[in-house]
């Protein structure tokens, strides 16, 4: 799968295969060279019209077209919590009171 907005980059690439041709002085490399799209010069030297795959830069095949949803990560500290509990529970009163204060103190502003 290849972005639809590359693959319109690639087609005016097609276009300028006519003055360009396989000269890169005259192509200039530019989308190849900004995009990591095929430009005329590497088109025109394509066999049989067939674009390599692997001239297309990773982030334009990544992109996909339907609808994954969007999912809302995941984020808990309920461990955490836990250990904080039971390291609370096993202090006398004295390490309890420090161990509150060192844990509320970080939080507030």
């Amino acid at each position: 799968m290849v972005s639809r907005y590359a693959l319109n980059q690639i087609d005016v690439e097609f276009e300028r295969l006519n003055y360009a041709g396989i000269d890169s002085s005259h192509c200039g490399c530019v989308m190849r060279t900004t995009y990591g799209l095929p430009c005329a010069c590497a088109l025109a030297i394509s066999v049989m019209g067939t674009i390599p795959f692997d001239t297309i830069h990773m982030f334009w095949q990544r992109l996909r077209f339907s609808y994954q949803g969007l999912s809302e990560p995941k984020v808990s500290i309920t461990e955490e919590m836990q250990t904080i509990l039971k390291r609370f529970e096993k202090l006398d009163v004295c390490g309890k009171v420090t161990l509150k204060n060192e844990t509320l103190g970080n939080c507030l502003p």
